[in-house]
């Protein structure tokens, strides 16, 4: 079983690399599971050509595939309650159930997925998490590489990185997991903390965009440039559809 994990795709932003995971996806793999923040917001009008074309290749991997969709805090929210509401806008759209977390397991080891956003301070605190937002895309007009750095900078003073980290190890460790897998922060991360494997598979709003690749019992964080792929052991190395399988 091959497993792509991705998360933070946020379609209807303006630097969504929505085409550049829809080459990623042109490979060979049995699930994909999409770790929260799929979309930016509920407002549709915003969505580009190329996201609605990720949406129907989302789809259609949850048909023909294994498709997993996790909770993010910009996915919508609703009451607890049937009918409709926020929370099940995308699920609708892809065909599929979202879930709050997840369980994988690789080889001895189980691995708990979910978003992270119930781990971070800040995400209750509107202002802040604009005003914020707004200077990332204001500096990011002006130089994308310096946008990263602040924005690593302003979530690391604010605690957040290391809330997320520490806060999800603990909640792994509470259930019995070995690993655990998040998303949300947009910082890709792959370490061992008290015994606990955590990741982080980054997102698709900052290049070089971050993914992690599971098979057998090895999960593997990955970097996707354009036509490029890197991972932690192997050198850069053009990226075919082959590379998934071999």
């Amino acid at each position: 079983m091959k497993t792509i994990i991705v998360s933070d795709i946020h379609l209807g932003s303006k630097n969504s690399q929505a085409r550049w995971l829809s080459q990623l996806l042109e490979g060979d793999f049995d699930r994909l599971i999409v770790n929260g923040d799929t979309i930016n917001n509920l407002n549709l009008k915003k969505l580009k050509d190329a996201h609605w074309a990720l949406l129907d290749r989302l789809r259609q991997i949850g048909k023909e595939r294994e498709l997993i969709l996790i909770r993010g805090n910009h996915d919508g929210k609703g009451p607890n309650r049937e009918g409709l509401c926020s929370a099940r806008v995308l699920p609708t759209l892809l065909g599929v159930p979202c879930h709050q977390e997840y369980q994988l397991e690789m080889g001895h080891r189980h691995y708990l997925l979910l978003h992270g956003d119930r781990f971070d301070p800040t995400v209750h605190q509107p202002i802040i998490t604009d005003a914020a937002d707004w200077c990332y895309q204001t500096v990011q007009k002006v130089n994308k590489k310096a946008a990263k750095w602040l924005k690593r900078k302003v979530k690391k003073l604010g605690g957040v990185l290391e809330f997320v980290k520490r806060r999800s190890v603990q909640y792994a460790r509470s259930l019995g997991c070995q690993g655990v897998i998040t998303g949300h922060t947009h910082f890709a991360a792959d370490e061992w903390i008290d015994g606990i494997h955590y990741l982080n598979s980054g997102c698709w709003v900052d290049r070089p965009c971050t993914y992690l690749l599971a098979q057998m019992d090895r999960i593997q964080l990955r970097t996707w440039d354009g036509d490029l792929v890197q991972t932690d052991d192997e050198p850069v190395v053009a990226f075919n559809s082959a590379a998934l399988s071999a």
